[in-house]
């Protein structure tokens, strides 16, 4: 048995999650267990991380708030109280992302002078190197997590960006299919900061309240569509925050929330219409107006993996597999080239 940590701080840059798992067994043969999680919030420190998005060369300001962000980590991890951690693996802050280039910020410095273990960092370095997107990157995971032998089943992670995992029925690795489809939380975010002055719409009370523009929908779903169709990985510059904005200047705030969570959905919908169960993952499964569009069966709490704990138990999984010399990126997904060696981690410790 080995119990891993895996983190996660994502595309809103709200907070640090670090999640407790339970293994059992080796490499692709492994069994996992969630067992419990630990957050901290951002607070101040969420401007400077996105300063550094707009300035992302390495300067003393990068630095510093790489060691400040690894200090946070390393208390978050603390929080879960273990008695025993047999090894830590760190996503990091994605302060920039447009391929061949990714920066995912953080020391790790505070986590391996408190932490006796295996502590692996930059998941997407390699993937990256060798031709690779370096995203999504949580594909595998989810098949050692969701995988079912009777049905196929897709993970849709409602963050920043909405990604897709696809297992088909019975799968292998090789099988498995992932996706970015459009970007999400960022652009509902952006109106309810805009137009509302809020940083987003607690559980979608404002989109629910609207009303659905066919025009403005129409242009937006467009765009969307375009992303997905693009078959690549999303970051920097593809918010379609501004555009939205622009978009929809003659609509109520309201109005607008409603007319992007149905586009959002439903440009969802079209990428996952042949996949028997949907389960919805990220902090947009609380907003009500967007779940009410995307067709589900639930969320990954169905399947004992509480929404919020899924991409930093996915984190713990990639660091397990790594450990049983498990490449934790699919070429079929990333577009990395084969490699006969372990793609993954940077080993920070020891």
């Amino acid at each position: 048995m080995r119990i891993g940590v895996g983190t996660m701080t994502g595309t809103s840059m709200d907070g640090v999650d670090a999640v407790a798992v339970r293994f059992e067994g080796h490499a692709l043969d492994m069994r996992v267990d969630y067992l419990s999680m630990a957050s901290i919030e951002m607070g101040a420190f969420r401007r400077t991380l996105q300063g550094l998005s707009i300035e992302h060369e390495t300067t003393q300001a990068f630095n510093d708030a790489a060691l400040e962000l690894g200090e946070i980590t390393k208390n978050v991890i603390e929080e879960l109280h273990l008695s025993n951690i047999d090894f830590i693996a760190l996503h990091g802050q994605t302060i920039f992302h447009k391929p061949p280039k990714s920066v995912q910020l953080i020391n790790p410095e505070p986590i391996t002078h408190t932490f006796d273990c295996d502590v692996f960092t930059d998941p997407r370095a390699q993937d990256l190197q060798l031709g690779g997107q370096g995203a999504p990157i949580t594909p595998l995971a989810d098949w050692v997590m969701f995988r079912s032998v009777k049905t196929s089943t897709a993970i849709v992670n409602l963050g920043g960006f909405c990604n897709v995992t696809v297992l088909p029925a019975n799968s292998t690795p090789k099988e498995v299919e992932g996706f970015d489809v459009c970007t999400c939380n960022l652009l509902l975010n952006t109106i309810a900061q805009q137009r509302l002055n809020m940083p987003f719409d607690e559980d979608g009370i404002h989109a629910t309240q609207g009303v659905t523009d066919a025009e403005v929908y129409a242009t937006l779903f467009h765009a969307l569509m375009e992303q997905r169709n693009a078959h690549c990985s999303l970051g920097t510059d593809d918010e379609l925050g501004e555009f939205a904005l622009h978009l929809g200047n003659h609509l109520s705030p309201d109005d607008l929330l409603a007319t992007a969570c149905a586009a959002i959905g439903d440009c969802i919908n079209d990428s996952i219409c042949n996949v028997d169960r949907v389960y919805l993952a990220g902090g947009g499964v609380h907003n009500n107006a967007l779940r009410q569009v995307i067709r589900n069966n639930g969320t990954t709490e169905t399947l004992g993996v509480p929404t919020q704990a899924r991409e930093g138990m996915a984190m713990a999984i990639l660091g397990a597999l790594a450990q049983d010399g498990v490449s934790i990126t699919l070429p079929q997904i990333t577009g990395r080239s084969e490699s006969e060696g372990i793609v993954g981690w940077t080993q920070a410790s020891p």
